[in-house]
């Protein structure tokens, strides 16, 4: 049980620091890609479902990508959610299918990328925070029907705590080193 608590928050803090890792590369990325919109979801029926399990995407040229639904009617549901996605990029239905230009890169447009990449940095640092925040009730959990001893929860407290540290940290670190990237 011990060793549970501390792996199973450290699987939650590695998942969340994946997911920020992912998204990063998404929002920073300089060449056009299928992936770009990998991230994207749509409400149907009161599910989400990923635009690229419901359309194909290809790369028209080198600043364009043709979504193409396989259902015509949510055509421009598929749009509101690119829209919404707040990846910096423009759409036009044509016929059947979504155009989405990604604009050139500029400083304007870096320091759009960089000031998007700092709001993600924030709410995955925010994340990770709740996740600790879970472990801590359960270690509380535990301590109250003895499952474990005061010791025990100061250790635990502890170790969730370093782990925390760390995996902000490496949001910071991850944060700069695309910062460097992005501006040199």
């Amino acid at each position: 049980m011990y060793n549970s608590i501390v792996d199973s928050n450290k699987k939650s803090m590695q998942k969340c620091l994946d997911i920020f890792i992912n998204k990063i590369n998404i929002l920073s990325t300089n060449r056009l890609s299928p992936y770009l919109l990998n991230n994207i979801f749509l409400k149907i029926n009161n599910k989400s479902v990923l635009i690229n399990h419901i359309s194909s995407i290809i790369v028209e040229n080198y600043s364009t990508l043709k979504v193409t639904p396989f259902d015509s009617t949510i055509l421009k549901n598929i749009e509101k959610s690119i829209v919404c996605s707040n990846l910096d990029v423009t759409t036009k239905i044509i016929g059947y299918s979504i155009y989405v230009s990604i604009p050139p890169i500029t400083e304007l447009r870096k320091i759009k990328i960089l000031k998007n990449i700092k709001i993600e940095a924030e709410l995955n640092k925010i994340n990770i925070r709740n996740i600790r925040r879970k472990a801590n009730n359960k270690i509380k959990y535990f301590l109250k029907k003895k499952q474990i001893s005061k010791d025990q929860e100061k250790k635990l407290y502890n170790l969730i705590q370093k782990q925390t540290i760390l995996y902000i940290n490496y949001i910071k670190d991850y944060l700069k080193k695309k910062e460097k990237e992005l501006f040199n």
